[in-house]
């Protein structure tokens, strides 16, 4: 009997959510696998055994984007509802991640999907949140573990020795990824290990102890991964109308603004004051257009989230940079136009395959395959 799938056929690449099986997604470009995500673990129990509620394609008229949403029901304890959207645009991709206790039950533990970087790899480069640079590696043929620890790996990148590369990230909701650091009760842990010939990140994010008092709520995690091959090509711009944030006169509100209350001087594309001078922009325009000024990276005003009690709450607008990045393009193709945000020469992910593509009109059409 065929294992039930769903798939995203774009220029070079293919994305796959299935029912079933040991993995729930695959990317393949280039003729081989570059990222595969495993299943989730809810309250210790596997979602291995999970029955699938839904599993649809939804694509874009403009074809400029393509997503799948997916459901099932871990059956087991008090059951776990697991539901997953997955969005992607040629070399990005946006993944959110819902867990729920089904019957009066309390999540207690989570382990989000281990991520799988299939090989042949040259180099791996990983940024473990609170370090400014990314670290480097060249794996070798045995098996290394490159780290281990309550912190989260914030990215991973990839490259092959043909130049191909791939990225995985945390997505704008740090502080859910760093849970464990928050709760007193609980534990986490995040590991990074593989050689040249593999690559896995395993992400427990939290379990709590049997006598600890836990809230009753839904949780929801958000990552990006981008992807890029030697041989891409993208339309060359021409005229453009240009936004450069660095030239905004930008409220103290738009800011980002670092752990300990220091405000700096570039945006936060999760603050609703960058968010509306970038719409406003965008809406006003009739040609091609580039956003530049932008540096994703780390910010932790909670007024950004519309949550001011809590004074500070860690969150990266990376992915924030791709959802504006698809929401621009939509309003723009309506009228022959396209737009792209160039990458700022600094920030941790200045040299990054997200930053890189976001530079690029985006390339069509994406369809189910």
């Amino acid at each position: 009997m065929p294992v039930e799938m769903k798939t995203i056929a774009g220029p070079g690449f293919t994305g796959t959510v299935y029912a079933e099986g040991g993995a729930v997604f695959e990317l393949a470009a280039g003729g081989r696998p570059l990222l595969r995500l495993g299943r989730t673990r809810c309250g210790g129990f596997a979602e291995d055994g999970a029955l699938l509620k839904k599993l649809r394609f939804h694509a874009s008229l403009d074809s400029l984007s393509a997503s799948i949403d997916t459901a099932s029901v871990i059956p087991f304890g008090c059951e776990y509802l697991v539901s997953r959207e997955l969005e992607m645009v040629a070399g990005l991709a946006l993944w959110t991640v819902d867990v729920s206790a089904v019957a009066r039950g309390i999540v207690s533990a989570v382990e989000l999907e281990p991520v799988t970087f299939p090989g042949p790899w040259r180099t791996l480069e990983y940024l473990i949140y609170g370090e400014k640079e990314f670290r480097r590696v060249e794996p070798g043929e045995t098996e290394t573990e490159f780290y281990r620890g309550r912190e989260l790996v914030m990215s991973v990148r990839l490259t092959a020795a043909d130049g191909a590369r791939v990225e995985f990230n945390a997505g704008g909701d740090l502080w859910r990824h760093r849970a464990a650091m928050h709760l007193p009760e609980a534990v986490g842990e995040y590991a990074l290990s593989g050689g040249a010939d593999r690559i896995v990140l395993t992400r427990k994010v939290f379990a709590f102890g049997a006598d600890a008092v836990i809230e009753k709520r839904p949780w929801r995690f958000r990552n990006s991964f981008a992807w890029s091959l030697p041989g891409d090509t993208f339309a060359a711009p021409g005229d453009e109308a240009v936004l450069d944030f660095a030239d905004v006169a930008l409220p103290e509100s738009g800011r980002r603004v670092r752990c300990g209350g220091e405000a700096e001087s570039r945006p936060c594309l999760t603050s609703p004051a960058a968010r509306r001078i970038f719409r406003d922009f965008v809406r006003r325009s009739a040609a091609d257009l580039r956003i530049g000024g932008l540096a994703p990276g780390c910010c932790c005003a909670a007024a950004h989230l519309e949550r001011p009690g809590k004074k500070e709450l860690e969150h990266l607008d990376l992915d924030d940079c791709i959802s504006f990045y698809l929401w621009g393009n939509r309003q723009l193709a309506k009228n022959g136009h396209h737009l792209r945000i160039t990458p700022a020469a600094e920030g941790p992910f200045a040299g990054s395959v997200s930053a890189a593509n976001l530079g690029e009109y985006p390339r069509l059409p994406l369809e189910e395959q």
